[in-house]
């Protein structure tokens, strides 16, 4: 899971039209991969966006999970999320990639609670307090 943070303080959300609800850039790992590998090939599948290692601020060992409604993955029963907290690099872009993301938007920790996260609400917030934004 990526909390990429701007020079504002605000973290960079999008809302999933596939998932109906919004969230972090986050993703799998594939076989082989480490944390950081892994964030970096979803940050440019989701977002076309290039991580560099100067802007990786902590690589959080503390983990947060959700559960996935019986409705939304019946195969898989949750999603474990270790946190990398990144610092925004603004001559990086942007663009939401496939159907992951088709709008982001760049809030304040406060601000959470005005957009849906659905499942992933407390999954979240607690990623939030490990990076010391709540």
């Amino acid at each position: 899971m990526a909390v990429i943070i701007n020079r504002e303080k605000k973290f960079l959300i999008g809302y999933s039209p596939r998932d109906k609800s919004y969230k972090f850039p986050q993703g799998g790992l594939e076989k082989g991969e480490d944390a950081i590998t892994c964030i970096k090939r979803e940050l440019i599948e989701e977002l076309n966006y290039q991580l560099e290692d100067k802007d990786i601020l902590s690589i959080y060992q503390e983990k947060t999970a959700y559960p996935f409604p019986p409705d939304v993955h019946p195969v898989f029963m949750g999603q474990q999320l270790q946190i990398v907290k990144i610092r925004h690099n603004p001559n990086s872009s942007i663009i939401p990639q496939d159907d992951e993301f088709s709008v982001l938007h760049w809030i304040y920790p406060s601000e959470m609670n005005l957009y849906n996260f659905e499942y992933r609400t407390e999954a979240y917030r607690r990623a939030l307090e490990i990076c010391g934004l709540l």
